[in-house]
C-alpha cells in the first residue's frame, strides 16, 4: 500500500493528551494513534451517511405525509438520537414525524 507523508499541526493540549496515550501502552507510536483516530472518524462519518440515505430511502416511501425538508435541525436530533439507539431507526422516524 501507498503510504503520503501528511504534516499536521495540533494544539499543545491534543498532542500532550496523545503523548499520554501512546506512553501507557495503547499504541506504538503517535503515528499510530493518529491513523487509529483517522480510520475510527472516517468509519462514524460513513455511518451517518448511510443512516442519511437510509433516512432518504424510507422518507421517500411514506405515503400521505407532507413533504419535510431534511434540516440541520432534523439531521441533528437524529444522529443524535442514532447515536443512543442505533437500532430504532423507524421508531424514531415516526418519533420525528418523517413516516
Amino acid at each position: 500500500m501507498e503510504t503520503k507523508l501528511v504534516n499536521v499541526r495540533l494544539s499543545a493540549e491534543l498532542f500532550t493528551e496523545g503523548k499520554k496515550i501512546v506512553e501507557r501502552g495503547g499504541f506504538t507510536n503517535f503515528q499510530e494513534l493518529i491513523r487509529d483516530a483517522i480510520r475510527h472518524r472516517i468509519e462514524e462519518l460513513k455511518k451517518e451517511q448511510n443512516d442519511v440515505l437510509f433516512l432518504r430511502k424510507l422518507f421517500g416511501s411514506a405515503k400521505h405525509k407532507p413533504d419535510k425538508p431534511l434540516t440541520p435541525e432534523i439531521k441533528d436530533k437524529i444522529a443524535e438520537e442514532l447515536a443512543k439507539n442505533p437500532g430504532r431507526q423507524k421508531e424514531l422516524f415516526r418519533k420525528l414525524g418523517l413516516i
